[in-house]
């Protein structure tokens, strides 16, 4: 999927020669110390920032073009949710689902709002919603629009240990389907029991590819025994 990423700031590379592939029904950790690019390379296969040199494809489809057909398969959810303050959450996912050309599921829709615990606060504007409470949404969204490949920075953070375990469960039934999550997190055994693949950054480039990682294996990896 990836040949030779590499990317710089300030002149000083950040991604040197990235290469990886990824597979339908994996769901793979991306892992490394602060620092190493890890967003700046979710960020670059989500067509939010243009790599120096390197290519990447997805369905034989080339990224990094003007050419924008691939992004109906790919969904991004970063730091910063991509969400309009001001709308509700039914006025934002309702944007969603319309840009993406998708017929609204409103059943689907209230189940995912219960399951989270904001069927009482959708008529409420974003802006007054607690960081995990936008996380949520932000994990609803991934629920309602379709994608092949999902590029997710933290995903968990701000989750309380229910939500969690309902992000916990959407990976699974995701890998279930054939689709691909591409995930960081700083919680290596959250990140490790959601894993099916881990990879190391270090140093711009990828220093390790483990199947079926453990927390132990990660940590070793991180300090540098491996």
């Amino acid at each position: 999927m990836a040949e030779q990423i590499g990317k710089s700031f300030h002149l000083r590379p950040v991604l040197r020669n990235v290469s990886f592939s990824l597979r339908a029904g994996e769901s793979i950790l991306l892992f490394g110390h602060n620092g190493c690019g890890k967003t700046t390379l979710l960020r670059i296969l989500a067509g939010l920032m243009r790599p120096e040199k390197g290519k990447a494809t997805l369905n034989g489809k080339p990224l990094f073009t003007s050419e924008s057909s691939w992004r109906k398969d790919m969904v991004y959810l970063g730091h910063r949710p991509s969400l309009y303050p001001a709308f509700t959450a039914r006025e934002n996912l309702m944007l969603s689902i319309q840009l993406r050309g998708q017929v609204w599921e409103e059943e689907r829709f209230l189940s995912l709002l219960t399951g989270y615990g904001l069927a009482d606060r959708q008529y409420e504007p974003v802006a007054v919603y607690s960081e995990g409470m936008v996380r949520c949404l932000d994990l609803i969204r991934l629920e309602l629009v379709s994608w092949q490949v999902a590029l997710l920075d933290e995903p968990s953070a701000a989750l309380d240990i229910n939500r969690t375990n309902l992000l916990g469960e959407s990976i699974e039934r995701w890998r279930s389907q054939g689709k691909i999550v591409f995930f960081t997190s700083h919680d290596l055994g959250w990140g490790a029991a959601q894993a099916s693949r881990a990879v190391l950054l270090r140093q711009g480039v990828i220093a390790r590819d483990i199947v079926a990682p453990a927390e132990g294996d990660l940590v070793s990896c991180l300090s540098g025994a491996n």
